[in-house]
């Protein structure tokens, strides 16, 4: 990295405080049950976990809505929770963490999604227990989420659609929100999933990772990376495709952009790819559009976010902290001598 990049991304920072982003998808509660696991079960051969403390964190579109509003970011979150105990922990964390909840719609008919994951000494992962409905949200509430977005439309700079394909996306939904987008000059920046991603056609930025991004292709692994995006642009204008350590590939027809993954320990890669896409959102209102500026950033907020166990919202000293490595490191390769 040279000075001139690291002072673009310092001067992005501060001006997310800024930038307005609407969140819209699947919003998830992360339940961790921390313990001490020394013996196994007499009822079956599997551990059992003494609980010692339990800890609550944002995960899915949440996350995502999480790590925009720890920037200084305004950050709206519309989604759909149940109308239940884990419902008051999510508003909570959600307006703890300053996220607009206007738009956060309870749904007595549906549980609020959960993921519990029991973590043992040296965080050691023993198992995950999901509740949650893959049944689509109602016609009803799927009209209120677009009036919702309607009522914004013209207030803020980016729309984020986070799909988890757990229930509020559907394929009328997002045509929806796409036209809508469309007409007021506003751009749709997608985390897509499932095997089909056909339902994201008109979107304007598709970020898969390149598990999704092969599956949707009906790719093999060793397919020119170059290949697939070219086949999902007949879904979306530019292509953006996460590699987890081998970096980020972008594409939109004409440019390829390619960045390596910025060298760091992972601890846990739960939440890195909303966590990409948040720094990507606010790192493009930020830039006005420089994709260029916008990836380095999100790739290097990425390399933070798998630092630790969990879903966390990346604080901009810990994102200057990853920037002013990759300088110092860059300076010391360049100088380095034969």
């Amino acid at each position: 990295m040279d000075k001139t990049l690291k002072n673009k991304l310092y001067d992005l920072i501060g001006k997310f405080n800024e930038a307005k982003i609407l969140v819209v998808g699947d919003i998830i509660l992360d339940e961790y049950l921390w313990g001490m696991a020394n013996r196994l079960s007499p009822e079956a051969p599997v551990p059992v976990l003494e609980v010692k403390r339990k800890t609550y964190l944002l995960g899915g579109a949440a996350n995502v809505a999480n790590n925009i509003a720890a920037m200084g970011a305004k950050a709206m979150m519309c989604g759909v929770i149940g109308d239940d105990l884990y419902s008051n922990v999510v508003l909570d964390l959600l307006n703890k963490g300053k996220i607009n909840t206007d738009f956060v719609i309870k749904d007595s008919s549906r549980p609020t999604t959960v993921k519990t994951r029991l973590i043992a000494q040296n965080n050691k992962h023993l198992a995950r227990v999901d509740i949650e409905s893959l049944e689509l949200i109602s016609s009803d509430i799927s009209k209120q989420i677009y009036e919702n977005v309607e009522k914004v439309i013209d207030d803020i700079d980016l729309i984020i659609l986070s799909d988890y394909v757990i229930s509020v996306l559907d394929a009328k939904l997002i045509k929806d929100i796409v036209k809508l987008a469309n007409r007021h000059d506003k751009i749709v920046l997608t985390d897509p999933k499932g095997q089909d991603f056909s339902k994201y056609d008109g979107v304007d930025v598709l970020v898969p990772n390149m598990g999704e991004a092969l599956i949707a292709t009906k790719s093999s692994a060793n397919k020119q990376i170059k290949k697939i995006a070219e086949a999902l642009r007949k879904i979306a204008d530019k292509v953006i495709i996460t590699q987890s350590s081998k970096g980020v590939y972008y594409y939109d027809g004409a440019d390829e952009i390619k960045l390596d993954a910025f060298p760091t320990e992972v601890v846990d890669a739960t939440g890195a790819g909303g966590t990409f896409v948040a720094f990507l959102g606010l790192g493009l209102v930020a830039s006005g559009f420089d994709y260029n500026v916008a990836l380095a950033l999100a790739n290097y907020a990425a390399a933070a976010a798998v630092r630790k166990v969990g879903t966390f919202a990346i604080k901009p000293v810990q994102l200057k902290e990853i920037i002013e490595v990759a300088y110092n490191n860059a300076g010391k390769v360049s100088g380095k001598k034969n």
